[in-house]
């Protein structure tokens, strides 16, 4: 009874999602979206964006940075100003 009772009280903590800015290559779109990890980032700009070929790339907005793996993307700043781009697509600035 007691384990049940502490799951019932206390459910796993969830990481804490975080706040991202991010546009189209283009810059003429963007979206605020919170997401607690890469996957989650990347799943939810496809949804945001519709884009339906899930092969993107994250990059910083500024500079063109990769943004690759989880532990880069755990060192971001909130609202950190991020660009989706799709397949054949470049950073410019």
């Amino acid at each position: 009874v007691g384990a049940i009772t502490k799951q019932a009280l206390f459910p796993p903590l969830m990481p804490a999602g975080r706040p991202f800015r991010v546009s189209n290559a283009s810059r003429s779109r963007r979206k605020g979206i919170v997401a607690s990890s890469l996957q989650e980032l990347i799943r939810k700009t496809l949804d945001s964006f519709f884009i339906s070929a899930g092969r993107i790339t994250m990059v910083l907005e500024e500079d063109g940075t990769v943004v690759d793996s989880e532990e880069f993307f755990k060192s971001l700043d909130d609202n950190t100003h991020l660009m989706v781009l799709e397949k054949g697509q470049k950073w410019t600035a």
